[in-house]
C-alpha cells in the first residue's frame, strides 16, 4: 500500500472511531487538547501580568513538561497498540475541543490563569470519558496512565482555583462520572 492510500484508510478509520467512539479516538481529543494547552500555558506564562503572573512563574514549565510528557506517553500508547493519532496541524485543530484567541494574552493575568483551569477542567471529560472506554475494550495500560493524568490535573485545578480564591468548582463545568454514554447521542464530540 502506498502512503496515500494508508493515510486514506487511516482518516478513513479515524472517522469510524470518532463516531463509534473508541478509547483510541477519545486519547486523540486529549493528545490535540494537550498539544493547543501547552501553547496557551506558554503564551499566559509570558504575557500574564501581576499576581498570577507569579503564579504561572512558579508553575507553568512544570506543567508544559508534565504535558509533554503525557502527550508522547499517550501517542506512545497508542501507536504501540495499531491506532493512529494526530500528527499534522489539521488533526490537532479538528480533534482539539480548547479554544484559542491571541487577545487572550492582552487580558487580566487571573482571567489568563482562569482559562488555563477551565482547559485542565474540560480535559476531565475527555479523561473519564476515555477511562471508561478503555476499561470496556479492556486496555490497562492506557487505563492506568489517564488516572494518574486524572489525579494529576485535579491537583493542578485545586492549586490554581486555592491561588485564585475561588472555591473548588467555581466556574467550572464538568464533574467526574456525570458523563456517560447517553450523553453523546452521536458518539462525536
Amino acid at each position: 500500500m502506498k502512503a496515500e492510500e494508508a493515510y486514506k484508510a487511516e482518516l478513513k478509520q479515524n472517522d469510524i472511531d470518532h463516531h463509534t467512539p473508541t478509547a483510541g479516538a477519545m486519547v486523540g481529543h486529549i493528545i490535540a487538547n494537550l498539544l493547543i494547552h501547552t501553547l496557551k500555558i506558554n503564551q499566559a506564562k509570558f504575557f500574564a501580568k501581576g499576581q498570577a503572573s507569579l503564579f504561572l512563574e512558579q508553575h507553568a514549565d512544570e506543567w508544559i513538561r508534565y504535558e509533554q510528557n503525557e502527550f508522547n506517553q499517550l501517542n506512545r500508547i497508542l501507536v504501540n497498540n495499531g491506532e493512529s493519532i494526530p500528527t499534522i496541524t489539521d488533526q490537532f485543530k479538528e480533534y482539539t475541543m480548547l479554544e484559542e484567541d491571541g487577545a487572550s494574552k492582552y487580558e487580566d493575568d487571573q482571567d489568563q490563569l482562569f482559562a488555563l483551569v477551565k482547559d485542565f477542567d474540560t480535559q476531565i471529560l475527555f479523561i473519564t470519558k476515555a477511562i471508561a472506554l478503555a476499561q470496556k475494550e479492556a486496555w490497562p495500560e492506557l487505563n492506568a496512565s489517564l488516572i494518574e493524568f486524572l489525579a494529576w490535573i485535579k491537583e493542578q485545578i485545586c492549586q490554581s482555583q486555592n491561588f485564585l480564591g475561588h472555591e473548588l468548582r467555581e466556574g467550572l463545568y464538568t464533574r467526574e462520572g456525570l458523563y456517560t454514554e447517553e450523553d453523546d447521542d452521536d458518539g462525536d464530540f
